[in-house]
């Protein structure tokens, strides 16, 4: 593992290079490293290098695309912002005509396999090593395959197949060829069944401890593959095993779900951690979270950025009474934190004004803070990042159990009794499913994955099935004679 050094020292090796070398040498001179074997010493070293695994599901560009994709792909929410051109990357996206040259595209290949390699190299460097404890070694190793799991997951779905680098490539392999979609969901699922074997409950996580991967998120993520996959047997079990667990609960106040003082509850399978570190500059260190800014109004009044913007066509999925929709979508002149010092209108619809740039006439609430939470800077909002919930969990074993012909009910009506609604409405079972997963799970950047995934991306305009994957990276195409473009 190359060494991190300060800039002075840069500067003093620089110079050593110089004067010991001829110029034509200098070029030539290997640059400093440290073996992973004399890196990973001890214990200490590892516990200090495992957070860095966990970092790029939590950068800038990592969570943007989440939404831009997630929601803004999808009949849920437009872009919005400050109209086409700010951010036009992720127009584009949205109207399904971006190209292969999309910057947001790229850095999502781009960091999601950094944090493949950094789980290698976690993998590689301690596997074999005689200086980690055992139980450590097998801790520290099932956080990794959990890891590479989540980033290998992401690009699958994003890309298609995808090049599987399961361990720290030397030169000659740099040009790896993409492996086939088959071999790809083995390798994912695989890694999560590793993972399950070895992590900890989260009923056996010290408080300290509360963010890393534990078994419960191992086997909800190796549940939404089987989901992914039309492994109906499969997802049903395993989700049935994490109910029977008793490793989670449903949030009793659906209006609390969102707050920072339920980061890591009882409904949080796996969160994505953030921390305002009350740092001045720009994106905190990315240890910030940037939507709570972005997301809000941008209304002059409220001083948000106005993207990710609430359809009517989601508003109009709420039933009658389902006080999701208002927990879900701020609607123009909406009162938050009443009786609070926090206690702000909302401003949503269009005002040429105060609000020129608003599409829809709506705002996402979920993640929304209040100004006394909102950070010492604009992009540094402490709120974690919901990955998984345990609602999700319920409604996966509800679909399974539509495709598997036994009881879909019981699950999905837990999730609405959780909001004071009886049985669904909606007679047909698998429609009632995809209903209650709309509403549950809204502005949560899941709709994309889930109209696409069940063959219902006409509800998408522009979207068509030679879409379904994006553009691989123009600069990765020219770097790698060996990928296959997409169609698009």
């Amino acid at each position: 593992m190359k060494k991190i050094f300060n800039r002075s020292a840069i500067i003093f090796l620089v110079l050593l290079g110089f004067q010991a070398c001829k110029p034509d040498e200098f070029l030539n001179t290997p640059a400093p490293n440290i073996s992973d074997a004399a890196f990973f010493a001890n214990d200490a070293s590892v516990i200090s290098a495992l957070p860095g695994v966990y970092d790029p599901m939590g950068w800038y560009n990592s969570l943007l695309t989440e939404w831009s994709i997630g929601d803004a792909c999808s009949d849920d929410a437009v872009k919005g912002g400050g109209g086409n051109g700010d951010y036009a990357e992720i127009y584009e996206l949205e109207t399904f005509t971006t190209n292969a040259e999309n910057p947001l595209i790229y850095q999502r290949w781009k960091d999601y396999f950094v944090g493949v390699n950094r789980a290698n190299k976690l993998i590689d460097g301690i596997k074999d090593n005689q200086n980690i404890s055992e139980a450590l070694k097998t801790r520290a190793i099932g956080e990794a395959k959990f890891l590479r799991g989540y980033y290998n997951f992401s690009l699958l779905n994003t890309f298609g197949h995808i090049p599987i680098i399961d361990h720290v490539l030397s030169p000659s392999e740099y040009m790896m060829p993409q492996n086939s979609m088959e071999e790809c969901w083995a390798s994912i699922e695989n890694d999560f069944k590793d993972a399950a074997a070895v992590l900890p409950k989260k009923s056996e996580m010290p408080a300290n401890e509360m963010g890393r991967a534990t078994w419960g998120a191992a086997a909800a993520f190796l549940t939404k593959v089987y989901i992914f996959q039309a492994k109906w047997p499969e997802a049903e079990a395993l989700a049935k095993e994490i109910v029977a667990s008793h490793e989670y609960d449903l949030q009793p106040n659906y209006a609390d779900l969102f707050k920072i003082e339920t980061d890591n509850g009882i409904e949080s399978v796996f969160d994505i951690q953030k921390a305002d570190l009350q740092m001045p500059g720009y994106l905190d260190e990315n240890e910030g979270s940037h939507l709570e800014v972005m997301m809000r109004s941008r209304d002059d009044r409220n001083q948000g950025w106005g993207f990710d913007q609430p359809t009517q066509s989601l508003y109009n999925e709420f039933e009658a009474g389902d006080i999701r929709r208002d927990l879900t979508i701020i609607s123009d002149g909406d009162t938050l934190w009443k009786g609070t010092p926090d206690e702000e209108i909302i401003y949503t619809k269009y005002d040429p004004v105060h609000n020129p740039d608003a599409v829809t006439g709506y705002n996402r609430r979920k993640g929304t803070l209040g100004l006394s939470q909102r950070g010492n800077g604009e992009d540094q909002a402490g709120l974690n990042i919901r990955v998984i919930r345990y609602a999700e969990v319920l409604l996966w074993q509800a679909e399974a159990a539509v495709h598997n012909g036994s009881d879909w009910q019981t699950p999905l009506n837990k999730v609405r009794a959780r909001v004071g609604l009886g049985n669904s409405p909606i007679a047909d079972p698998l429609k009632a499913v995809y209903h209650e997963q709309r509403v549950e799970l809204g502005m949560e950047c899941h709709r994309y994955w889930d109209l696409v995934r069940t063959g219902r991306g006409n509800l998408i305009n522009g979207y068509t099935d030679n879409k379904r994957y994006f553009l691989i990276p123009q600069i990765e195409m020219n770097l790698n004679p060996n990928l296959v473009q997409n169609p698009y």
